[in-house]
């Protein structure tokens, strides 16, 4: 794992490119009945799709967890969830 800086000096009259931290990624399990999906997202797609499912859909439940296998598909159009 790359350390991340804690801080950064910049001279005057000099322009860096900002700080991105690493995205985490999540899994999400989406279940309903005999439907059940596994996907990755980042973390906020994640936490939005859960909630949005919970407040929209009761009879689903979804689960956000660490449980990544490099064969789950990403999340469908993940943009959306930004």
């Amino acid at each position: 794992m790359t350390a991340i800086p804690k801080r950064r000096t910049i001279e005057a009259g000099h322009h860096i490119a900002p700080l991105h931290l690493p995205r985490r990624i999540r899994h999400i399990h989406i279940e309903s009945g005999a439907l059940s999906l596994d996907f990755t997202a980042g973390a906020e797609q994640a936490q939005n799709v859960a909630e949005e499912l919970a407040q929209g859909f009761p009879e689903f439940t979804v689960t956000v967890d660490d449980d990544i296998h490099p064969d789950l598909p990403p999340l469908p159009c993940a943009g959306l969830w930004d």
